[in-house]
């Protein structure tokens, strides 16, 4: 299959198409079937996407692409990318702890066990001044086709002119990706799914692993 899209940059009119975009390209997550009690929980996954998209496009420090397929104007490819120096650790520490309780409909002990992987994974590169992949998401029936690449060639490109790292906490199903643009392993976390789900139900150990790529 050829694909035929093109790269932009996102504006506020493409926020709730992006959310809608992300909860269906996230569904097949493992990991979100523990995440969102009373799975699917539509309504709460469509909000949270939709504040992720959000939260992403309001980021001064960041910003935000979409591949979009020309002959049906569909988003097919998501990312965001962000400065980060390292005085601004302390502050991102201080965010999640100003967060305040979970809403209702997510699952705490697990989301506290991602978010401490997470924090984890950032203090390996919390010293240096880089460039994060904060959210990468590509539609799953065009991926393998090139999108993801294009994306994160956005950000080779910028790291380059800039002369920093680029760095990304990746999920489980994207490491041998990031693998492959030689993206190396700094740390990983491994998160036992089975003691968040039924006996005997196919759920295993989900990782998370902090990747960096040097121009």
């Amino acid at each position: 299959m050829t694909l035929n899209y093109s790269i932009h940059p996102v504006v506020s009119s493409d926020l709730p198409a992006l959310g809608k975009f992300i909860h269906s390209a996230k569904v097949s997550l493992s990991i979100n079937r523990l995440i969102f009690l009373d799975w699917p929980n539509e309504k709460l996954q469509s909000e949270s996407y939709y504040q992720a998209v959000q939260s992403g496009y309001a980021n001064p420090a960041a910003r935000c692409f979409k591949a979009v397929d020309n002959a049906t104007e569909e988003i097919i490819g998501y990312i965001v990318l962000g400065r980060k120096k390292p005085e601004e650790s302390e502050n991102t520490d201080r965010e999640v702890e100003a967060e305040g309780s979970i809403p209702d409909g997510l699952n705490p002990p697990l989301l506290a066990e991602v978010n401490n992987a997470t924090r984890r994974i950032a203090k390996e590169v919390e010293e240096t001044h880089r460039l994060d992949v904060i959210y990468m998401c590509v539609k799953p029936s065009v991926q393998r086709h090139g999108v993801g690449s294009k994306l994160v060639q956005l950000g080779f490109d910028r790291a380059k002119a800039e002369r920093i790292p680029l760095a990304v906490c990746a999920e489980a199903p994207s490491i041998p990706f990031f693998d492959k643009l030689e993206f190396k392993e700094t740390v990983h976390v491994d998160i036992d799914l089975r003691q968040y789900a039924t006996a005997n139900s196919g759920f295993g150990v989900f990782r998370l692993a902090g990747m960096v790529w040097h121009h």
